[in-house]
């Protein structure tokens, strides 16, 4: 290799790293269409711009913890509650949600967007990232955590024939119900379990079960926290590997 190969991969590398840093900065980024801005940049949005900050899970977890002056407006719900919440569609919006990934703010983002909604972001990291930049978070109703036990797939069939009328309630949302669930589980989605709270038998054993195990502590704590005394969630939610035979059909 040639000194002037070997600068020139040199120059390469530093353009490289510092389209990466540009990417980084508090300044909104664009990716696959969608527009990006992280902590510092949503501050500057609500401070400059009197940006609405959106929290797109359910109302029991952005009620519970959520960045200050949060709206609630659940992924599920967006098109029944945006025309009232979010009736300026001039004014900037930021989409968030709980995890780092974020895809019930990008799916929030592609409906506004479909929707008319000119200004619109998602928070790059979701609520992680904001905790990480040491910003505060605020809790309007706060649910009380509880010890809640964490049964595996494989050990289903035994608590079965030991409990009898096992009510397994699916929290997930009405779309991944469809695609396959337990069999005999009743769908109740997590944004949904407040106004729904009635229709769980309180004299039986509740398996919670979610997606990834991640959402389904919280609502098993909330069931605790309003009288229900036996309360378990599946570990993993219906993404941990275990025998299929327990996965019911679409319906």
């Amino acid at each position: 290799m040639t000194v002037a190969q070997r600068n020139r991969g040199i120059t390469a590398c530093i353009l490289v790293f510092l389209a990466l840093f540009s990417c980084s900065a508090d300044t909104p980024s664009k990716e696959r269409g969608r527009r990006y801005v992280d902590p510092e940049g949503t501050l500057s949005l609500i401070r400059d711009k009197k940006a609405v900050i959106v929290d797109t899970m359910s109302d029991l977890e952005c009620m519970d913890h959520r960045i200050p002056g949060s709206l609630c407006l659940p992924l599920e719900e967006f098109e029944n509650m945006a025309r009232e919440l979010l009736k300026d569609k001039k004014r900037p919006v930021i989409f968030y949600c709980e995890s780092d990934e974020c895809l019930r703010a990008g799916v929030s983002y592609d409906k506004a967007k479909a929707a008319g909604y000119g200004e619109i972001y998602i928070l790059r990291g979701g609520l992680p990232a904001w905790k990480r930049a040491g910003y505060d978070v605020e809790s309007v109703e706060r649910v009380k955590r509880e010890p809640v036990v964490s049964v595996k797939r494989g050990a289903l069939e035994k608590m079965a024939k030991k409990k009898q009328g096992i009510f397994i309630l699916d929290i997930r949302s009405e779309d991944d119900y469809s695609k396959g669930h337990l069999a005999g589980a009743v769908n109740i989605p997590l944004y949904k379990l407040r106004k729904r709270l009635k229709e769980i038998p309180g004299n039986r054993t509740v398996l919670v079960v979610d997606e990834n195990g991640k959402r389904s502590f919280l609502a098993s704590c909330y069931l605790i926290n309003h009288g229900f005394s036996d309360v378990v969630r599946l570990y993993g939610g219906m993404e941990y590997e275990e025998p299929q035979k327990w996965k019911g059909g679409k319906g």
